[in-house]
């Protein structure tokens, strides 16, 4: 490792993808696919871009990637221990200097803004909160259903 420091050699961009990440960016280039395809035939695709690796912003009106399934580990904790950010300012996380904002990545419990929604300004971090929310809110409903049932 020479004189570099360790935050310096292990960073965000440079980890693999996982596996689960793999099968979201193929299921959003087999639903790019279907639209080319469909651009040859005239008619519209009849695939839902929602379960097909994409996910609605509906603050932004726009479609985001879903990078890795809600509940995913983006990496084994051995590796999440040796990668975070130290993310100091007063808006811990709002530029490209982060060291998860420049990766993609939503920060984790490791990272010096502890991935707190009230201090933590990474956008892939409220994103995966919001997602994290709508699945509750989701779950809370079909138990409703089901107790309703009973």
């Amino acid at each position: 490792m020479g004189r570099k420091s360790a935050a310096s050699v292990h960073q965000l961009k440079t980890l693999p993808p996982t596996s689960e990440a793999f099968v979201e960016n193929v299921k959003r280039a087999h639903f790019q696919a279907c639209i080319w395809r469909s651009a040859l035939t005239g008619e519209a695709p009849d695939n839902d871009p929602l379960e097909n690796g994409w996910v609605s912003d509906d603050d932004f009106g726009v479609l985001m990637p879903v990078t890795l399934p809600p509940q995913t580990e983006i990496a084994p904790a051995a590796v999440i221990k040796l990668i975070q950010c130290g993310c100091s300012s007063e808006t811990p996380c709002s530029t490209e200097r982060c060291g998860c904002v420049a990766g993609q990545m939503s920060c984790s419990a490791f990272c010096r803004c502890r991935a707190e929604i009230r201090t933590c300004r990474n956008h892939w971090t409220l994103l995966k909160q919001r997602i994290e929310d709508a699945n509750d809110s989701d779950e809370d409903e079909s138990n409703d259903w089901d107790d309703s049932d009973e």
